[in-house]
């Protein structure tokens, strides 16, 4: 990650907290103030019909199971948006890597010469929000034309079929692009950039979750998210524990 990202990333942490930290500081007032109610007897009706309603307890129940599955699908969303987010672009484990797919380069044949060229195969191609798994290729390894690799190109990895092996280079391009990588960028890509081989293995889109939870706003969201479903289910355990020390005649 570069400087610009960190200092982002630490600003909203910082704005998170002080936001929930507000937030929270509402929420003890209110608490209090329901407690307080309580206590003088003015919410005795609305506790007797809770206490007293069996499909209230149903429904109680399945509201919490419901907040917990709720709360387990955006953590680990989160949790996968956030290491992709660190560990720029994708995460390697066992020798193998999933990339998360930004772009349509290799949706589709962007004409008939092109899916002539590789016999209208479409098996190897994928599109946007598609998680697709790559092989890390070792120095030895021997690069096949035809074959679809994943290459470094700044800070991100290009996912292209390699189109023509040069004496000096490799020439990759995007089945959907109108032109090759060396005609856009006037380079040859070395041997030494590129790093991944792709397995063929794919999770059509999933990956779009995880592209929204890479941006800014969609941590922050999913931060938020988790912090009003753990603020409500505490606020729920605490107000039952206020009404429970009512029903007994107890001071809450």
């Amino acid at each position: 990650m570069n400087s610009i990202t960190i200092i982002t990333i630490v600003v909203i942490v910082l704005l998170t907290a002080i936001i929930f930290g507000l937030t929270w500081l509402a929420y003890s007032a209110c608490i209090k103030s329901y407690k307080l109610e309580v206590n003088l007897g003015k919410h005795d009706k609305e506790i007797l019909k809770e206490y007293r309603d069996k499909k209230s307890k149903k429904g109680g129940l399945i509201g919490l199971i419901g907040s917990y599955v709720l709360l387990s699908v955006v953590l680990s969303l989160f949790v996968a948006g956030l290491v992709y987010k660190v560990s720029g672009e994708n995460f390697t484990i066992n020798n193998q890597t999933s990339l998360v797919i930004k772009t349509d380069s290799m949706s589709g044949f962007y004409d008939d010469e092109i899916a002539s060229k590789y016999n209208n195969n479409k098996r190897l191609q994928f599109g946007v929000g598609d998680i697709c798994v790559f092989e890390k290729l070792s120095d030895q390894s021997e690069l096949v034309e035809g074959e679809i690799y994943g290459y470094k190109y700044k800070d991100v990895i290009i996912t292209h079929r390699l189109d023509t092996i040069h004496e000096t280079g490799y020439e990759f391009r995007g089945d959907n692009n109108p032109v090759s990588d060396f005609d856009a960028t006037h380079q040859l890509i070395t041997r030494d950039k590129v790093v991944y081989h792709y397995t063929g293995r794919k999770v059509r889109g999933i990956g779009s979750f995880i592209l929204y939870a890479q941006s800014y706003f969609g941590l922050w969201s999913l931060v938020g998210i988790i912090g009003i479903t753990v603020v409500s289910e505490v606020g729920n355990h605490q107000i039952t524990k206020i009404n429970k020390k009512r029903m007994k005649g107890e001071k809450a």
